[in-house]
């Protein structure tokens, strides 16, 4: 990671998962904004330049083309993290229509949510050709 602290939209319906999971992004260093519905997370895609969204399938899965152009409007394009119960797998077929490839299964840990941030928005190393 950079010296800059890494800005994550977390888009999360329940409050108590919401609230745990911003609590444990800010212990490790992240600058993070907790939303709780679509229109919410709207509102913070035009107030903050994240560098990544980790968004509740249920909160964003009838409005990707919307999040996805309020984004492109703002040429901000962070990589989005969609979190996703069992039930709701298939959805992902959906999803990767719009280039969204990265996901999490609900339950998962918080260990597991740390690592997938780490590998998301680390930037790759350049190799030469």
């Amino acid at each position: 990671m950079s010296n800059k602290c890494p800005i994550i939209l977390l888009a999360e319906p329940e409050e108590n998962i919401r609230e745990s999971i911003k609590m444990v992004l800010i212990d490790e260093g992240y600058d993070c904004h907790a939303v709780c519905n679509k229109q919410a997370l709207l509102r913070a895609i035009h107030i903050y330049k994240s560098d990544l969204i980790i968004a509740d399938i249920h909160t964003i899965y009838d409005d990707i083309p919307e999040i996805l152009l309020a984004l492109n409007c703002y040429k901000m394009i962070p990589h989005l993290l969609v979190s996703v119960s069992y039930e709701r797998i298939r959805d992902m077929l959906y999803l990767m229509n719009f280039g969204i490839t990265e996901y999490l299964v609900k339950p998962f840990s918080f260990e597991e949510l740390l690592e997938r941030i780490q590998k998301t928005i680390t930037p790759k190393p350049h190799t030469p050709i």
